[in-house]
Formats: structure tokens, sequence, C-alpha cells
């Protein structure tokens, strides 16, 4: 049974970026892209157990999950280890990117403030992208409150790396951007270090890797899906008696 693509969207929190990958996949793929809550806690585990009990189960789920999302995609894969067919973390992290000081800061307030396109630009979606891709993504951000906003930046400094499953068990794909002016060097090769059995794609991207580089994203996880059906294909071959 094909999985049910399912994406977990970064710290916004919602789908409105989603529609560039979206374009890229055709007829005959299920899809679910996620909207998280905006009110209650904000932590990965409360979110991890909101979206265990939202989802359906009949199906297996392929969860791509981008940036904040990618804790929160490994954290339900412990929770549906037989569920889950595989992960694909595009330009994520398995433990803080940013110093824990940063949670000193008036979070709130600064989510307040309107991004400049400037900093968008040198940290999210990068210096090619055009004024309505700017306009797209400022609305993303400012579509879920400041509170909520805030509540995640505190979730994600409270990561460490030993808190995450080895999921040695889970196929994984790192979708990695080398032009990541969010996502320090040594953060993604810790996530690659964490767990290394993963598979490890990088694209010449900012950060918004899923809006940025949807073909190339596109290709690599049908590529990664593919080498695993190759792989169950050899197992059950295998495994099968002979007569």
């Amino acid at each position: 049974m094909q999985p049910i693509w399912t994406f977990l969207p970064g710290l916004h929190g919602n789908t409105s970026l989603f529609a560039a990958i979206e374009n890229e996949i055709p007829e005959g793929i299920d899809t679910e892209f996620i909207e998280l809550p905006i009110t209650g806690n904000q932590n990965y585990t409360t979110l991890s157990s909101w979206l265990n009990e939202q989802l359906t189960w009949e199906q297996p789920r392929l969860l791509i999950a981008e940036s904040f999302g990618g804790p929160l995609a490994l954290s339900l894969a412990k929770l549906r280890a037989t569920e889950i067919s595989g992960i694909v973390l595009a330009a994520s992290f398995c433990d803080t990117p940013v110093h824990p000081n940063l949670a000193l800061l008036p979070l709130r307030l600064l989510f307040m403030v309107t991004p400049p396109h400037q900093a968008l630009r040198h940290f999210l979606i990068g210096k090619g992208a055009n004024e309505e891709e700017i306009t797209s993504l400022r609305q993303a951000i400012q579509k879920t409150p400041a509170a909520t906003l805030a509540s995640r930046v505190r979730a994600i400094l409270e990561l460490q790396e030993h808190d995450n499953p080895p999921l040695s068990d889970t196929p994984i794909l790192l979708l990695q951007a080398q032009d990541d002016n969010l996502i320090p060097w040594n953060t993604q090769q810790r996530l690659e270090a964490c767990y290394p059995h993963a598979s490890v794609h990088w694209l010449d991207s900012p950060h918004l890797i899923l809006q940025r580089r949807p073909r190339l994203c596109f290709d690599a996880i049908q590529e990664f899906l593919g080498n695993l059906n190759v792989v169950n294909t050899a197992s059950i071959r295998r495994e099968k008696p002979q007569s």
C-alpha cells in the first residue's frame, strides 16, 4: 500500500507555503497538508500527541517535515513506528540551532514587528525570491499569533540531541540546504550524526527548501521511495519460502 505524503509545516504552522511543492506532485499520490493548532501548549510532546490523535492510521504515512516540523515528525515516528513508512526532513534539526540565551529576549514582542524584506531574504527565502514570494511568506508568518510563534521558538530552544528517538528501523531522508543562513552548518552536521543511517541530499537552496527548490525536492523524495521499494522487494524475495 502506498503511503500518504503527510506534510508538516515550519514555524508558521500553516499550509500557506506548500503550494510550490504541491504543484509538483502528480495525481495518484495521496497527500495531506497539516495545520498545527494555534492555541494550547506548543512543545513537541504536546503537538506530537495532538497529531497522533488527529491523523487517521489505516494507511501508512510518509512524513515530510519542514524545519520546525522535523523534531515533531521524529517524535510522532516514535509513537507510530509501524504506520510510518519513512521520514523526510527538509532543512531541519535534531537539537536547538540557536543559542539557548535567545529565550531571554522578548520573543512575543519581536514577532509582533513586521519582518523586513531583507531579513526574510537572508534567513529564509533567499536573494532570488520575487516580491510575490516575499509577500506570501510574510502573510504566512502573520497568520499565526505572535504568542504562538514565541512558544514554538521556546520549544526549539529546549531541544536537546539526546531527546530524539534513534529510529534506526525507520528510513530517513535529509534534504539539506547548502545556503541555509538560519540553520548553522554544525547543526546540520549534528542531524546527520544523530541519524547515520539516513540518506542525505544536499541542494543549492536557502532555508525554505520546499518553496525554493520544489522540483528537486520532489525528485529526491521519489528516488528515496524508489530505493525503499527495491529494498523491500528484495527482502520479501529472501523471506519467501522455497517450494
